[in-house]
């Protein structure tokens, strides 16, 4: 190779490393201002605090119930639920959304409550993937409001609810792991 050919190619290398050390920094700048646009990310992204559920589903000593299992009034608690096979689930009413199983099982549970010890606006808040229904009467309950997040460790979906003074069912589905973890908490 020519003496001229070596000059041009290390002029050309040295061109692309400055080239590449200029730009680097618009760069970095473009994904700083991504994440400065204010759009919150994370678990800022929620619609409300979700402080007091993270903190209950990192508790090692959180309680642990099964699919069916009947608990006392509808109130302030947060617990591990170990879900079924959905086709295996007695739900009261069928649910609202179901995933199809394309990307694997899906698994559900329900659970019945007494009637809340005050009745008003309640947050169903879950640790994973999933749908949630409340059922009291015999009818579903509406969702008064929604926020989901998914990339808030230990947190994905909190949905609330009006609930009156009558025994409360709450039911899980197209979850895909056998096991979430679920608080209730009355919005403040």
């Amino acid at each position: 190779m020519s003496l001229l050919h070596m000059n041009v190619r290390l002029a050309a290398v040295s061109a692309l490393t400055l080239a590449l050390l200029v730009s680097t920094p618009a760069r970095a700048q473009d994904a700083d201002s991504a994440r400065q646009d204010g759009t919150p990310t994370g678990c800022a992204a929620s619609k409300w605090p979700l402080d007091k559920e993270r903190q209950a589903f990192e508790d090692a000593g959180i309680e642990s119930i099964s699919s069916g299992a009947a608990r006392g009034g509808w109130k302030d608690q947060a617990f591990a639920l170990t879900l079924q096979p959905e086709t295996d689930v007695p739900y009261t009413l069928p649910p609202k959304k179901r995933k199809q199983n394309a990307d694997g099982p899906r698994y559900g549970a329900i659970v019945a409550f007494a009637a809340p010890e005050k009745a008003g606006r309640y947050q169903v808040t879950i640790s994973g993937e999933g749908w949630i229904d409340l059922v009291q009467q015999g009818a579903p309950l509406k969702s008064a409001g929604h926020s989901s997040v998914e990339d808030c460790p230990g947190l994905r979906k909190s949905v609330r609810f009006s609930v009156v003074d009558a025994p409360v069912v709450l039911q899980i589905s197209s979850a895909p792991g056998q096991s979430i973890k679920v608080a209730i908490r009355p919005v403040d």
